[in-house]
């Protein structure tokens, strides 16, 4: 029990530090930019609000029908309101607990052990994982795309500290995208990894260890690289309706504050944000998202105004949407197991 009470106090600790930092890093740049929130907000047509909003309603039904067909590729016989359930769950963890997104695909996990038969629950777990695989594959490509193409953004923030800061930021975010594309396709190749000494032989102990887990997790995994065309059109979908859905989400709310851009320079600043907002030290991505967005929006040619004011209500339109999370989680009743 004191061992219990510790872990949560730590917990609760971490949040709140993470909260502090995520303020600090909002406010700083707020304030190093002069930005006159309450003017912009003042001033922002919120007839731009709902269809802002419904980009990013979009983007978690299209998640939810991802993660139901690659958990159909491992005979995991997923309903759409269960994925729709779970994915809004996993988006409320997610920001309220530590660990960031993986944090909430542990939530989604155990959940979905529920649900799942006994024997089939490796598998269904797997399903959380190969999905989570599939999205960061089409993001970090999306990623390296916009990165080149829009490569001008980065050196052009504003000053001289910031413009030596862009271009770190540019080699360290490419660098990532392309260490993390390279991390995901190698899943698909894992028996040619068996080449490397020692590999063979680790996977052989863990695979005893566990019972047989590591062979039915590359059996799935050659399960959904067999099925190559479901990879490839889901890796596509979710570029154009996951990820860039965000984008489209900005230019409305850029329009709302009156502000026309590039759709290059804004899917740029999206989407670098979104790969900032993946560091876990900041709960949901909140701080380095909305740093780095602003950042290269102004550095686009929007006013620093304009942009701050878009990121933060964007960030609103995400915490509001991952906290409607909580309401599944309540309200989620008790399924039959599904059938695998």
């Amino acid at each position: 029990m004191a061992e219990q009470g510790r872990k949560k106090f730590s917990s609760v600790i971490s949040m709140v530090l993470k909260l502090t930092v995520a303020a600090a890093v909002i406010c700083l740049v707020f304030k190093r930019s002069a930005i006159d929130l309450h003017s912009g907000l003042a001033s922002f047509n919120y007839r731009f609000l709902l269809p802002a909003f419904l980009c990013s309603a979009a983007a978690v039904i299209f998640s939810s029908l991802r993660w139901k067909a690659l958990a159909q590729a491992v005979s995991i016989d997923l309903p759409f309101i269960k994925a729709l359930s779970l994915t809004m769950q996993g988006m409320f963890f997610s920001l309220v607990i530590p660990g960031g997104a993986i944090g909430g695909d542990v939530v989604k996990m155990a959940a979905l052990s529920i649900y799942v038969r006994k024997g089939s629950r490796t598998e269904g777990i797997f399903s959380i994982l190969m999905d989570r695989i599939v999205g960061m594959i089409a993001l970090f490509l999306l990623a390296l795309i916009l990165f080149f193409c829009g490569r001008q953004y980065f050196a052009d923030i504003p000053d001289a500290p910031g413009k030596i800061a862009g271009v770190l930021m540019w080699w360290l975010l490419t660098g990532v995208c392309l260490a993390g594309f390279l991390a995901g396709c190698a899943v698909f190749i894992h028996h040619q990894l068996d080449r490397i000494p020692g590999i063979k032989k680790l996977k052989f102990l863990l695979d005893r260890k566990s019972s047989g887990k590591i062979t039915r997790i590359e059996n799935s995994v050659d399960a959904c690289a067999k099925n190559h065309n479901l990879i490839t059109r889901w890796t596509l979908l979710s570029i154009c309706l996951i990820h860039l859905p965000p984008a489209l989400a900005m230019i409305f709310l850029l329009a709302g504050t009156g502000t026309a851009l590039s759709a290059t320079g804004i899917c740029t600043a999206v989407i670098a944000g979104n790969i900032a907002g993946l560091i876990p030290l900041f709960p949901g991505g909140i701080g380095a998202r909305d740093a780095v967005t602003i950042a290269l929006l102004t550095a686009a040619g929007c006013s620093a105004e304009a942009a701050g004011t878009a990121q933060i209500i964007a960030t609103v339109i995400l915490i509001i949407t991952n906290l409607s999370g909580a309401v599944f989680f309540i309200f989620d009743r008790k399924m039959k197991e599904i059938p695998a």
